[in-house]
C-alpha cells in the first residue's frame, strides 16, 4: 500500500444534512464530485432541520413575507448555482424527513447509502416527489439497486427508527447547527461553500486528486 492510499483510506469526510434543505441539495453534487476526484467514501448523516414537522408535512404559507423570502432565495440560487438552478423544483410544503433518515440507515447496511442519498435528493428537488411518502423512498431504493420490498418491510416495522434517531442525536451532541455541516478531515465547514473552498481544505491537509497523483 502506498503512502497516498493510506492517507486516502484514513481521511474522513462526513456531511450532516437534511434532505429538505435546499443548500444541502446543492452540496450533493460537490460531495459526489469530491468522492470521485479524491477516491473517497463520504459519510452522509442526518441533521433533522424541522423535527416539529408531522409526517404529512406542513403547507407553505401564502403571504407577502413568504413571497419576499422566496424571491431572495431564487435570486441567490440563480447567482450561486446557475447550472443547478434550472433543474430545481422547490417543494410546495415543508416535507417530513425522518422516514428518509430511516431508509438511509437501511441503505447503509448494504453499502449503498451514498448513492441512495443522491437518489432521494434528486427525487425531491428535481422531480417534485414527497420524501415523506413511502413510494418516494422505495423509488429511490430501486434506482440504486436496493430491494424496495425489503425497504418497505423495514419502514413498515420501523426497523431503523432507533438507529436514525441515534444519528440525529449524534448531530446534536457534536453541536451541528448548520445544514449542511461538512467535516473534511480535521476541518469543519459550516454551510454551503464553493467547490474550490472544499478543494483548498483538502489540499491544505495533503490530499491530492487521483488525476494529479497519476500524472
Amino acid at each position: 500500500m502506498t503512502e497516498n492510499q493510506e492517507s486516502t483510506e484514513t481521511f474522513r469526510v462526513a456531511v450532516f444534512a437534511d434532505f429538505t434543505c435546499p443548500y444541502s441539495y446543492l452540496a450533493v453534487d460537490q460531495i459526489d464530485r469530491l468522492a470521485r476526484e479524491y477516491d473517497l467514501k463520504p459519510l452522509w448523516r442526518p441533521h433533522w432541520l424541522h423535527p416539529d414537522t408531522p409526517p404529512e408535512g406542513v403547507p407553505r404559507e401564502d403571504n407577502a413575507d413568504t413571497a419576499a423570502r422566496d424571491e431572495r432565495r431564487h435570486a441567490w440560487f440563480k447567482e450561486m448555482a446557475p447550472e443547478q438552478y434550472p433543474r430545481i423544483r422547490f417543494p410546495t410544503k415543508r416535507q417530513y424527513s425522518f422516514y428518509a433518515f430511516e431508509a438511509l440507515e437501511f441503505a447503509c447496511d448494504y453499502g449503498l447509502d451514498f448513492a441512495y442519498k443522491t437518489a432521494v435528493y434528486d427525487l425531491m428537488w428535481t422531480e417534485g416527489a414527497d420524501i415523506g411518502e413511502q413510494e418516494t423512498l422505495l423509488a429511490a431504493a430501486e434506482r440504486v439497486g436496493l430491494d424496495p420490498i425489503e425497504l418497505k418491510i423495514a419502514l413498515d416495522e420501523r426497523t431503523y427508527a432507533e438507529r436514525a434517531l441515534d444519528a440525529v442525536k449524534q448531530a446534536h451532541r457534536i453541536g451541528v447547527m448548520n445544514t449542511p455541516t461538512i467535516f473534511l478531515g480535521r476541518t469543519r465547514i459550516n454551510g454551503w461553500h464553493y467547490y474550490e473552498v472544499l478543494q483548498s481544505v483538502m489540499e491544505k491537509q495533503g490530499m491530492r486528486p487521483r488525476e494529479a497523483l497519476a500524472s
